[in-house]
């Protein structure tokens, strides 16, 4: 993924030297806001990796995401009609594991996000403006007690294991001033992650042979002010 993180960086750069003199209106803004997200692809609570040639065999179990609410908060630059923008989520939703088995169905997971993302706005500077762009993404999953071994003395024991993964989002929304330094932004994502990373407390941080691949569809509000 890092071909398409640095694709993303070189498409600015010449994106601002292109446009260096151009007349800039630069504005800051902040934002918080919230987000419904709904799931499908490889993590759906029926999936599990064996790590064998480790120190402690185990078995995880990876996470049904499903569906989950996610706060954001975002801070950036308004470049005339372009944003760049940094964005963090974080969220411990309820999650299921391990379908059809006897094992504990219900946990948490933890999930941490980081994104930059570029958008044009269209009819800039106008109050009512609609946008669209693309972020990158990097994400973690931490599931509490989905990874099982047993001790020196056969005894089953649980501990967390922790997925990691790159993606980018198309973005898609619509922008509306209320002040001239207030904005309500609605946004519709569509997001694929790509997860090839596993970590465990057992067996320390690995690569994944067949990466897992899980779709996002978001809808996310956010309120922003702008200086």
């Amino acid at each position: 993924m890092n071909i398409f993180r640095n694709s993303l960086f070189v498409f600015l750069a010449i994106f601002l030297t292109v446009h260096a003199e151009e007349s800039w209106t630069r504005k800051h803004f902040i934002s918080l806001g919230a987000g419904a997200t709904v799931t499908h692809g490889d993590l759906e609570g029926e999936t599990s990796i064996r790590a064998k040639d480790t120190e402690t065999e185990e078995t995880i179990f990876l996470p049904n995401l499903g569906s989950f609410l996610l706060p954001e908060l975002t801070i950036g630059a308004n470049l005339n009609q372009h944003t760049i923008a940094l964005d963090f989520s974080y969220a411990t939703p309820a999650t299921n594991f391990a379908k059809g088995t006897l094992l504990v169905d219900e946990t948490e997971t933890s999930i941490l996000r980081v994104g930059l993302g570029y958008r044009y706005n269209f009819f800039w500077p106008e109050r009512f403006q609609v946008f669209a762009g693309l972020n990158y993404t990097f994400m973690h999953l931490s599931t509490e007690d989905n990874a099982f071994f047993k001790d020196e003395d056969e005894n089953e024991k649980r501990s967390n294991a922790t997925l990691m993964g790159n993606g980018f989002s198309l973005n898609l929304g619509v922008t509306y001033f209320i002040h001239p330094s207030i904005s309500m932004d609605l946004h519709g994502r569509f997001r694929t992650m790509i997860f090839s990373s596993i970590s465990s407390d057992e067996n320390g941080t690995c690569e994944i042979d067949d990466p897992f691949v899980q779709f996002m569809e978001e809808v996310v509000l956010n309120v922003s002010y702008h200086f």
